[in-house]
């Protein structure tokens, strides 16, 4: 009776039309960065002082690419003073959580993260930001406020969070496929390493320019997977799709070797996993941030209580929410 009551008292955002003229790579639409006409609406910003040069060179490469490397986006002592707290964290009972790998429709477990074996490929703990302070100045630290802010032109919201230790050894996916929004593609992730990675550690893995493959419609309609709608096979038929577009296409597959503080952001279609951990005493230690606007809502809304549904602002124009807490 509760939950029928939360549900009636939820609201979810429809998706903004598109206006008339404008056309996007995807059905879905998306950010202006998505346009077709994304360079011409770069160029108009830039004529009108709104953004710098240098960030105008780092937008006119996501668009074409859909991602950005930002070298030391985060300092050294702002990851030392999260990775302590995190560590801490992880060492005794407490809030935290923890998705580990499981036998299953949806193959993974939640547990207590100091129950969770962080050593383990495919291990992530969730939403750090929500309990640790710290991790506030991880993913909203300066040069990734600016670039996003950019990008969505409105205030932020973090909506989750992956902490890995290891290499995660995830099949090569788009985002759009399981993380879900009232508007698909108004979606950015950020990737921070938070040590030096080395070659042979499951390193993060993307093709280039992937973010422009056609639209993979699930059940002839939806963009992302639903395991009680679609069949399992359909989702393995999308994973080897992205590999066969992207070689039609002439896509190369790079590596990302980056320096602790070095953040990739990628946009909402650019396919992206780890590849395989070649020296198993290696770790790969990056906190992966998923974003959106404060005007689109995450999926999982509709089904929590009412009071959790508030974002929490940590700045101006920076807000996070969590499906876990």
């Amino acid at each position: 009776m509760l939950e029928r009551l939360h549900n009636l008292l939820y609201h979810e955002p429809p998706p903004r039309r598109i206006p008339r003229g404008v056309r996007y790579y995807s059905r879905f639409g998306g950010l202006w960065t998505d346009r077709l006409d994304a360079a011409q609406q770069l160029h108009s910003r830039v004529s009108h002082g709104s953004i710098s040069a240098h960030l105008a060179e780092q937008l006119g490469f996501f668009i074409e690419h859909g991602h950005v490397i930002l070298e030391g986006a985060v300092g050294n002592t702002q990851i030392d003073t999260y990775l302590q707290a995190f560590h801490q964290a992880a060492s005794a009972k407490g809030p935290l959580l923890a998705s580990i790998p499981a036998v299953g429709p949806r193959d993974k477990g939640i547990v207590p993260l100091h129950q969770a074996d962080l050593s383990a490929p495919l291990t992530k703990a969730l939403d750090t930001y929500y309990h640790l302070e710290s991790a506030h100045d991880v993913i909203f630290a300066g040069p990734i406020q600016q670039f996003l802010h950019a990008v969505f032109e409105e205030p932020l919201l973090a909506f989750q969070g992956l902490h890995f230790e290891k290499g995660s050894t995830q099949a090569i996916h788009q985002d759009t496929a399981s993380v879900v929004l009232t508007e698909p593609m108004r979606l950015c992730a950020s990737w921070v390493a938070l040590e030096d990675v080395v070659a042979d550690a499951g390193e993060l893995i993307y093709y280039p320019g992937s973010h422009r493959l056609p639209d993979w419609l699930y059940s002839g309609r939806y963009k992302h997977f639903n395991h009680k709608r679609d069949a399992h096979e359909e989702h393995l038929r999308h994973l080897e799709s992205v590999h066969v577009e992207s070689k039609v296409r002439g896509l190369q597959l790079q590596s990302f070797l980056p320096k602790k503080g070095d953040a990739l952001i990628w946009a909402a279609d650019l396919a992206h996993g780890g590849s395989a951990i070649a020296d198993a005493r290696l770790t790969r230690r990056s906190l992966v941030t998923h974003y959106t606007a404060t005007t689109t809502a995450p999926h999982y809304l509709r089904y929590r209580p009412f009071y959790k549904r508030l974002r929490t602002r940590v700045r101006p124009g920076c807000y996070y929410n969590s499906l876990y807490y």
